[in-house]
This record gives C-alpha cells, structure tokens and sequence, in this order.
C-alpha cells in the first residue's frame, strides 16, 4: 500500500511539473489587448467619421426639403391642362340669360336648363334614375380637343363622344366617390367598358380634356393624364356632349372646341 501511495504522488508531481508556466503580468514577452479605436490606423478613423458626417448631413437636407414642399402641395386636378389648343371652332360659356338649354344644343333626354350662367341638369322631382343627355356637332378634324369645366360630386356625370343616335355613343363617366373615370361604349342600348382609370383626384369643381389625335382619345383632369383609349380607325368623332348617366344634378361650364395643329 505505502508503493501505490508513493506511485501516486510522483504522478502527481510530475503532472504539475509538465503545467505551461503563467508569465507574470508584467512581463515584456506578455501579449496586450489593445483598445479597439486604437487599433484603427488614423485614415480609417478619418475615413469613418466623415461616412457619418456625410450621412447626417443628408438627413438634414432631406428633412428641410420635405417641409419646404409639405407646405406648397400642388394639386393637378386643378390646374389647367398643359396642351397645345389649336383653333378655337365653338365655345359656349351659356351667358345666354336663364331658360332652356338652346343653341347649337340637342336636347336628347332630361331637364336641361340654363341658370346662373351655366348648363345645369335638373333632377327628377319624384327621384327617378332618368339619364341626361344633350348633345352638339364638331368639324372633321384630325385633331380634336375638347374641353369643359363640371361641377358635380355626383358620380356618372361626363361627356359624351360619337353620337348617332340615342343608343349608339361612348361615354365617360367621371366618378369622385370611387377616384375613378370610366369610359363606355353605347352599342344598342348596351354598355362595354373600355376603358377603366384610377385612383383619379377629381374635386368638386373640375376641368375635363378630351384630345381626339393618331387614332387614340387622351383624357384629362385639369393636369393630370388619366389614361387613352384607343378609337379603332373611327378618327376623331364629329359630336359630342354632356352627360349624367343617372340623371344627377350637374353643372357644365366654359365648352370649348379646338381644332389643329
């Protein structure tokens, strides 16, 4: 017992003996840890804080930018279109003094009176859907513009294009409610959309575009393009008019017609 005892403690001996030395902490031969920025070369450094320099610096102008513009929104629904006219063939302000519709109009269906200077439509006292329709003749042109101030919340309430008869036009309905504009073609009493535009600002109070060029309708409100259509070889139409599809009330203001360049 006392030899395997003996054996013991020279293992043990020799175990620790064979331990890797720890140098003291002072030691020259003892590696550092250095700080971290310390460790940067001083380019690096530089480099670093310009990067961030930079970033907030664009933060700044980005932010000064945002309020300066915040404040002057510009809304183009109610400006006016940015188009080259042509010549002017018909124009009707309706300054004509209070009564019937009158002039160059065709009354097709609904009320239509003049009042307060403008084409107005006048409701269906018991409530009734009854669509307004009045209608006028344009020259043959290549290039047609159309345009016209209405003022209606009402959704349905636009213009119409080629008509030839009471089941046999396109329509465009111009829809507040929903932002959208609409575009309809009458064949026989049915109707086939053929155009669909949207989300459209369209204020209380707007300017309606219609340009009628290189076989295709581009429609506007006030500034903004809405969208085309194209007309299939039918050119520019010879009429048009004014329309609310369910017969709400509207008021049409300011027609003008252009023809050229």
């Amino acid at each position: 017992m006392r030899v395997g005892v003996v054996a013991a403690g020279a293992a043990v001996a020799d175990a620790a003996a064979s331990q890797p030395q720890v140098s003291d902490a002072g030691h020259d031969d003892a590696p550092q840890r250095r700080s971290p920025l310390l460790g940067r070369s001083p380019l690096r450094v530089i480099f670093r804080v310009a990067q961030v320099t930079l970033l907030l610096w664009a933060a700044v102008v980005l932010v000064e930018r945002y309020n300066a513009t915040s404040t002057q929104s510009v809304d183009a629904s109610s400006q006016p279109a940015d188009l080259v006219l042509g010549d002017e063939v018909f124009a009707d302000a309706f300054d004509r003094g209070d009564g019937p519709l009158g002039g160059d109009w065709q009354v097709v269906t609904g009320n239509w009176v003049i009042a307060d200077g403008s084409a107005q439509i006048v409701e269906d006292p018991a409530g009734a859907l009854v669509p307004a329709l009045a209608v006028t003749d344009v020259p043959a042109a290549e290039r047609l513009v159309i345009q016209m101030t209405i003022d209606s919340p009402k959704d349905g309430v636009g213009v119409v294009y080629g008509y030839t008869g009471p089941g046999e036009f396109n329509r465009i309905g111009f829809n507040p409610t929903f932002a959208a504009v609409g575009v309809e073609q009458i064949r026989n009493g049915g109707a086939e959309t053929i155009g669909r535009f949207g989300p459209v600002g369209i204020p209380a109070t707007y300017e309606v575009s219609l340009e009628f060029a290189r076989d295709e309708l581009q429609l506007w409100v006030g500034n903004q393009v809405v969208g085309q259509v194209a007309l299939d070889g039918a050119g520019a139409p010879r009429s048009f008019g004014l329309s609310s599809a369910a017969g709400s009330s509207a008021k049409f203001d300011d027609v003008r017609v252009y023809v050229g360049p």
